[in-house]
């Protein structure tokens, strides 16, 4: 870190300085502070991952996933629209982005489902015969399409929160 002095209008010294990045420091005590601070913090709101929200995504994308799996004769596509609409509720409710514990979230729950979902195949030997053979590459089939399902829902749905607290001119 580099650092110089200056005089500021009422004639006293102030200790200013730039970091390796070439970014200004603050003046005296706290450019310290600030400086401490910045280097473990990661993302925009200055954490990158908060169990408590992954939590919560995963009981709202299970409710989801089970409520939507309900719908009589729709099936698997009843499945990812409940992940979708539970994954578009936490982006509009939520008051930080959670796009990583929602994307977190959503490979879970789908993955379970699909896994488990080889076990509704026939009697329950044949499930298990075919969830040993198929259960993996079905898992990650599932995975990957309810973590894409799930930042989509959560894109949407904050936008739409940015739209309505936008204020209108």
């Amino acid at each position: 870190m580099q650092r110089s002095k200056s005089r500021s209008s009422d004639g006293q010294t102030v200790a200013e300085g730039t970091d390796m990045d070439g970014r200004l420091g603050g003046t005296g005590a706290d450019s310290g502070s600030e400086q401490a601070d910045s280097p473990g913090r990661i993302g925009m709101d200055g954490t990158l991952f908060s169990a408590k929200a992954l939590g919560l995504s995963l009981v709202l994308l299970a409710v989801g996933a089970v409520a939507g799996g309900a719908i009589p004769l729709v099936g698997v596509i009843g499945r990812l629209a409940g992940v979708f609409v539970a994954a578009f509720v936490v982006g509009l409710l939520a008051s930080r982005s959670r796009y990583l514990e929602t994307t977190i979230a959503g490979a879970i729950i789908l993955a379970a489902s699909f896994a488990f979902g080889l076990l509704s195949v026939g009697v329950l030997p044949v499930g298990l015969d075919f969830l040993s053979q198929y259960g993996l590459g079905f898992s990650a089939l599932g995975a990957a399409i309810g973590g894409g399902i799930s930042v989509v829902g959560h894109y949407f749905g904050r936008d739409l929160r940015a739209g309505l607290t936008e204020e209108i001119p």
